[in-house]
């Protein structure tokens, strides 16, 4: 079963954003970030395909988007 693309760009999103933060925090302790830079390949990975998946990308207008589409299965 393949997620929706929204929920996809959500996901990928979130999770670039806390691996971003990780790699900073790793960093900044004179440590290589390998686990956070994982997870951040992964995560935008995640957000090309869901991106490449939808029928008429509107641009970056996806991202606000997506995330009004999870919210509003949530609260369904």
């Amino acid at each position: 079963m393949i997620l929706a693309p929204d929920i996809l760009i959500s996901l990928s999103t979130l999770v670039v954003l806390f691996a971003v933060a990780s790699a900073l925090s790793v960093w900044s302790e004179g440590d290589f970030p390998t686990v956070a830079l994982a997870a951040l390949a992964a995560g935008v990975g995640v957000f090309v395909y869901g991106y490449w998946s939808i029928d008429d990308p509107q641009g970056w207008r996806e991202l606000p988007n997506a995330f009004i589409s999870v919210l509003s299965r949530i609260l369904n």
